[in-house]
């Protein structure tokens, strides 16, 4: 039997704006401006459809890294290695997709479904944002009788200059989980990165996170979550990662719209939740 064909890039031009994304795994991959990045991919990402895309925004569902318990695989999901189906597109929205549990089921890890889910995926431009703004949406449907509980997460990439002189703003006061050590805690003033970073915050209700940049400022602004992830591996993690490279590490910050754990999703029968995300990019030397 023939090898399947690799998954096609699409290609978007809009303004300043260039988009990049796959139908494997409903994937963004990329979003420039004036060629310069805002969501980060690696330059080692494996885009032939053997394994998830190191980098852009996967989609993380219905679980969360290994799962709540973390004995569940594959990691963050069965959905982002799923080829989803084109939609149509509504007002702003550049691409939106659609994938159901029919579509995993012959999937490894398929045993660990909570329940039938239909899901919507969709990547806009809103049209007269001030700012160049993307926004990231993500409707979970539960068609089944029983209530369905499920993680999510969009695990979004970003670019930065150095991740070592960044800070995130937006999240002081809040409690976290420090996944590197199991400790924890409540953050006081800005987040720092200066090493192996994985942060689980509380933020419930309509967090307005900043990633201060060199020369710019990366607003965040998100509805339907309880959760914002702080991830970047480190030196070490990143050597060790094939699809990463010793040397990226230092160029993106994920800062992920998310709902886990004790905070993940119980969406009712027959209802809908949506999840969403918009990426505002600011001039730092403006206010």
């Amino acid at each position: 039997m023939p090898s399947p064909a690799p998954p096609t890039p699409r290609t978007v031009e809009h303004g300043p704006s260039r988009l990049v994304a796959y139908d494997f795994g409903a994937h963004l991959s990329t979003w420039e401006l004036d060629g310069r990045p805002v969501v980060w991919c690696s330059e080692a990402a494996v885009l032939d459809g053997s394994r998830a895309i190191r980098g852009g925004v996967p989609v993380c569902f219905p679980w969360f890294a290994a799962g709540p318990d973390g004995d569940r695989s594959p990691s963050h999901g069965l959905v982002r290695t799923a080829t989803w189906h084109r939609a149509p597109s509504r007002d702003a929205e550049v691409w939106a997709w659609t994938v159901t549990d029919e579509d995993v089921s012959g999937s490894p890890g398929v045993e660990h479904l909570p329940g039938p889910f239909r899901l919507r995926y969709a990547v806009s431009l809103p049209a007269g944002a001030e700012h160049p703004s993307l926004r990231l949406e993500l409707e979970v449907t539960n068609p089944g009788t029983e209530v369905l509980p499920v993680e999510v997460a969009l695990h979004t990439y970003l670019a930065v200059h150095d991740v070592r002189q960044t800070e995130v703003t937006g999240l002081d006061g809040a409690t976290y989980l420090d996944k590197t050590t199991g400790r924890r805690g409540r953050l006081q003033g800005p987040l720092r990165i200066e090493g192996p970073t994985d942060a689980v915050v509380d933020s419930p209700g309509r967090p307005h996170v900043e990633v201060l940049d060199q020369d710019r400022r990366l607003v965040l602004e998100t509805h339907g979550s309880t959760q914002t992830v702080v991830w970047n591996p480190g030196p070490e993690q990143a050597a060790a990662t094939s699809d990463l490279g010793d040397d990226a590490w230092p160029g993106f910050l994920c800062v992920e719209t998310a709902a886990t754990g004790d905070l993940a999703l119980r969406v009712p029968p027959g209802a809908t939740h949506t999840v969403g995300c918009t990426i505002t990019v600011l001039d730092r030397r403006r206010r």
